[in-house]
């Protein structure tokens, strides 16, 4: 274990996969502050924790916050919340890349960001091209470390519902023991695993920018030992 702590700044802290890494660095000894930057106030009155709500949109408004050593980038939306175009393009895009910016102007020099399995900026599908493209966008910036985790469908409970997804969850319980070989990485992964990982990942100097869903398993399975 290093010596050196850390400072995390995490966006998305709010949601299933952001929330549980943020108690995981909270409890990680390798960190001494995580700073959160959120429109929502979050309850958290541990002492290593900072929140501020901001618009993520507004660099100004949060610039002098993001100082520190890694940035997690947990945000999203669905095209059913979201099911304008351009504002879907906005949260899922520009979001992700107008903080990575300001964090890389402010000396951060990590960012690991949550993507999708089949994030592609050439593909077809709306989602996985703006996956791609953000994905691209912000390994453009210049960081000297940046991650990407391409996590399948992701297993747990959230605050919001969402139908489609809680109804494909059910059937993907019934297929994942049938997918054995290169189909392993479509198997559903868990909020933590994705955590455990994503510390692990920012913290190792990882040799891959682009991180699928079965070799975070791996990583995590590691890291817990």
């Amino acid at each position: 274990m290093e010596n050196a702590q850390k400072t995390a700044v995490v966006i998305g802290a709010t949601g299933l996969v952001g929330s549980t890494l943020l108690d995981m660095l909270l409890d990680d000894s390798r960190y001494d502050g995580v700073i959160t930057l959120s429109r929502k106030q979050i309850q958290n009155n541990h002492p290593k924790h900072e929140n501020y709500q901001v618009d993520l949109f507004e660099p100004l408004q949060y610039a002098q916050h993001l100082k520190g050593d890694h940035l997690y980038i947990c945000t999203g939306t669905t095209q059913a919340k979201t099911p304008d175009p351009d504002e879907y393009y906005r949260i899922e895009h520009d979001l992700p890349l107008t903080v990575a910016r300001t964090a890389l102007a402010s000396g951060m020099d990590t960012v690991t960001a949550i993507s999708a399995m089949g994030a592609d900026p050439d593909s077809r599908y709306r989602y996985n091209k703006g996956k791609g493209e953000m994905e691209r966008d912000i390994e453009n910036l210049g960081f000297k470390n940046a991650y990407f985790v391409q996590p399948a469908l992701i297993g747990g409970d959230r605050d919001e519902k969402r139908p489609f997804e809680a109804a494909w969850k059910k059937v993907q319980k019934v297929f994942d023991p049938l997918l054995f070989g290169g189909l392993k990485k479509y198997r559903t992964i868990e909020p933590k695993t994705i955590a455990v990982a994503m510390i692990e990942i920012s913290n190792t100097d990882y040799p891959k920018s682009r991180i699928e869903s079965d070799e975070l398993k791996k990583i995590a399975t590691n890291a817990r030992r």
